[in-house]
């Protein structure tokens, strides 16, 4: 029988992390339950391009808190273009990222997800429905570790 431990986390403390890291979070929660989505079930979620998306978005992070001390008015139009860029290609990552982290849970449980409340909550909903799935059952391969 295959084990796989999902962590549990209190919802609002992702909502929160997310919000005041300025997404920087939002990867990391990808990256933080890797063994678990690779011990389900082998590349389904792009881990390489979530790594990258952490490196640029702590480069964003640090760029949207310090960069108006370095940058000219000319440069700082030029970051916020590529800013804008990175964020939207981040975006695409994001949603390629949760949409498969639910076939992953869809295919190991049987659990259906909401595809609104996934599309505008994206990791939080996956966060809560990752807390209330009962992974103890007989039928399920999955245990979720506190």
């Amino acid at each position: 029988m295959n084990v796989v431990s999902f962590k549990k986390t209190n919802v609002f403390l992702v909502v929160l992390l997310s919000n005041l890291t300025l997404g920087l979070y939002i990867p990391y929660w990808f990256i933080a339950r890797k063994k678990a989505f690779n011990e389900w079930n082998q590349n389904q979620i792009n881990f390489t391009a979530l790594n990258a998306l952490f490196i640029v978005y702590l480069f964003l992070l640090f760029y949207n808190l310090l960069g108006f001390a370095f940058l000219t008015d000319y440069g700082k139009s030029i970051f916020d273009s590529i800013d804008l860029i990175l964020t939207s290609f981040g975006l695409g990552i994001m949603y390629f990222s949760v949409f498969r982290a639910k076939e992953v849970i869809e295919d190991g449980v049987g659990e259906e997800f909401n595809f609104w409340l996934l599309l505008f909550f994206h990791i939080w909903y996956l966060q809560y429905k990752i807390n209330r799935l009962d992974f103890h059952r007989e039928q399920t391969p999955l245990e979720v570790s506190r």
